[in-house]
């Protein structure tokens, strides 16, 4: 018998991982096992509850627009497992609502506060899926950060407001979040200014013309440079950096968060290297248009690195763009679900998927 294991991050922003590995693993029969799929983004929490056997923490933020939701947040022991898009991403809002410039990360910061006060010593934090671009403006005023324009007024902290902050106050910064363990997940290798900028191409996702986007540069070129004279530090512009909205450049600028890539805490956990010489067939997939199928490129990687005879199967949405690195994979199979479905259509016509992938296994 053929033995499968699934790896799905996405198919139509359809729950989670975990969520459409189950029906897969119905279709495919006791011989298929799956594992949680990470890009840092949206789903990031429940596909970790399930890894970490953790629980659920529940905490009362304000959203990019400012409007009061219920967030959350895995805890095992002292480890705070988090991603932003609870807080601060695109899904919380319609599309007509986006409005980049009057958005904030500020949500994210409380999300950060509660965790610290519920314990956490260590925080894993994907960072992905946002509708902010304030270069973490928003998470720093949470954490006690205040800002003041050339008058000294104290300024709300909104993208369209980072080219007004003339002082920053540090003083009452919350200074548990400094001695903590962060490591930032991202399937993302956005800079700041440099090369593949995080100015480019994502922002206009979150709502922003381009006007907006010139602003946003001009802004955010200035509050970079002063959070860098209140810090005293060198400026910095790294591959990942431009994550989250510039919220990644904040983390590690003031923490020294270390970045790593979504799927590397999974992996490691799960002794990967160990777990796919048992299987014969690999089956990915994630929506290629976030983060280019980054994640899905590197597991097939790895897999193939411990595993030389492993198939690899990569399901690609006719209706995104096609995933790069196309020799990767042992086999690429498209399919096509209507974005007009509802819950459960999409449901059958991923069960409709899974059984066409295991006519496939059959057959090979």
């Amino acid at each position: 018998m053929i033995k499968t294991l699934i790896a799905i991050d996405s198919i139509k922003n359809y729950e989670n991982s975990i969520e459409i590995g189950n029906i897969f693993k119905e279709e495919l029969g006791d011989n298929a096992d799956l594992i949680p799929f990470l890009d840092g983004g949206e789903g990031t929490v429940e596909a970790m509850k399930g890894l970490l056997d953790g629980d659920y923490h529940y905490v009362n933020v304000h959203n990019p627009k400012n409007e009061v939701i219920t967030a959350r947040y895995v805890m095992k022991d002292n480890y705070a497992v988090m991603e932003m898009a609870q807080s601060s991403g695109l899904r919380l809002l319609y599309e007509e609502d986006l409005d980049v410039m009057n958005s904030s990360s500020l949500g994210f910061g409380e999300m950060l506060v509660d965790g610290l006060d519920a314990g956490a010593n260590s925080f894993f934090i994907g960072i992905g899926d946002t509708a902010t671009n304030d270069l973490g403006m928003g998470m720093l005023y949470a954490l006690g950060a205040r800002f003041y324009d050339n008058k000294g007024n104290e300024l709300n902290p909104i993208a369209k407001n980072m080219v007004e902050v003339e002082r920053v106050d540090l003083s009452n910064m919350d200074h548990r979040i400094f001695d903590k363990y962060i490591v930032i997940a991202t399937s993302s290798d956005m800079t700041i200014f440099g090369k593949n900028s995080f100015l480019e191409s994502r922002v206009y996702r979150k709502g922003a013309s381009e006007l907006d986007i010139a602003f946003l540069y001009k802004g955010s070129k200035h509050f970079k440079e002063k959070i860098e004279q209140a810090l005293g530090i060198d400026p910095v512009d790294l591959p990942s950096l431009g994550s989250g909205g510039g919220v990644a450049w904040a983390l590690y600028t003031f923490f020294k968060t270390k970045i790593t890539k979504s799927m590397d805490l999974v992996l490691e956990r799960l002794d990967f290297d160990k777990m796919i010489k048992n299987y014969d067939t690999l089956i990915l997939g994630e929506n290629v248009d976030q983060f280019d199928g980054l994640s899905s490129i590197s597991v097939a990687k790895y897999a193939k690195a411990y595993n030389k005879d492993i198939n690899i199967i990569f399901l690609e949405d006719k209706d995104k763009k096609p995933i790069g690195q196309r020799d990767n994979f042992d086999i690429i199979h498209d399919y096509q679900i209507s974005d007009k479905f509802d819950r459960n259509e999409l449901k059958n016509a991923m069960r409709a998927l899974a059984s066409e992938i295991n006519d496939v296994l059959i057959n090979r």
